[in-house]
């Protein structure tokens, strides 16, 4: 375990450098705005929790941190030197896997807490496949794309037009809305499983397919250098 937080340290400083700070404490401060908001509202849903502690940093912290994994690089002059290294596809992948690795860890365990504080009340490997999904695809575009651009704002927004363009499954909320469908603690009813497992076949083949054309693309490195 402690290998696997230096690992995630190491990654995410030498890819975010002196923004680490920042974008920590701006994801405090996103769970922060969170909690105090359901301690307020007694009648706070799960679903909104999805939403603000999972979707919202990885969209507005994580696309960011993830756009600059090949850039940095090429500004500092080495990135011929990254691509023919013997680990050159590991070590762009190890970039990326960081940043989606903290936003599923996240995410998990503060919807982790919201299941045993609130009696159950939603479906729970439902949303926890969800948000490994999300997050694997999250990363496999920004890969995609990092490995296509030439700048981390092309990235961004080539990211962001690619999140946009498959939010219906991206942005997907896989907690039903207790009035309208039967769940239980674990798994979605039958009429609530459909949409779901649409989703998360949709996430899983598309990041499937969009990583695999980036591992392609860093197989042939003239194409990044050139």
């Amino acid at each position: 375990m402690s290998d696997l937080l230096r690992s995630l340290h190491l990654s995410l400083d030498l890819l975010l450098g002196r923004r680490l700070l920042l974008f920590a404490v701006l994801d405090a401060v996103v769970i922060l705005l969170t909690a105090m908001s359901m301690l307020l509202e007694s009648d706070a849903a799960a679903g909104d929790l999805y939403r603000y502690v999972f979707l919202t940093p990885s969209v507005l912290l994580g696309l960011p941190a993830l756009a600059g994994m090949v850039d940095l690089e090429r500004r500092a002059g080495c990135l011929d030197l990254a691509l023919a290294a013997p680990s050159a596809e590991a070590y762009f992948v190890r970039r990326a896997a960081a940043v989606c690795l903290v936003a599923a860890i996240q995410g998990e365990l503060i919807m982790g807490i919201a299941w045993l504080t609130s009696g159950q009340s939603f479906p729970l490997v439902e949303t926890v496949l969800q948000i490994l999904a999300a997050s694997a695809f999250l990363g496999a575009v920004s890969l995609f794309w990092a490995v296509r651009l030439r700048t981390a704002g092309g990235v961004w927004l080539a990211s962001a037009v690619t999140l946009a363009i498959m939010s219906q499954w991206f942005l997907f909320n896989p907690i039903p809305d207790r009035l309208h469908v039967a769940f239980g603690s674990f798994l979605p009813g039958a009429e609530a499983s459909l949409p779901w497992l649409r989703s998360l076949a949709v996430l899983a083949i598309a990041s499937v397919l969009f990583f695999l054309y980036a591992r392609r693309r860093l197989r042939r490195p003239e194409l990044m250098i050139s």
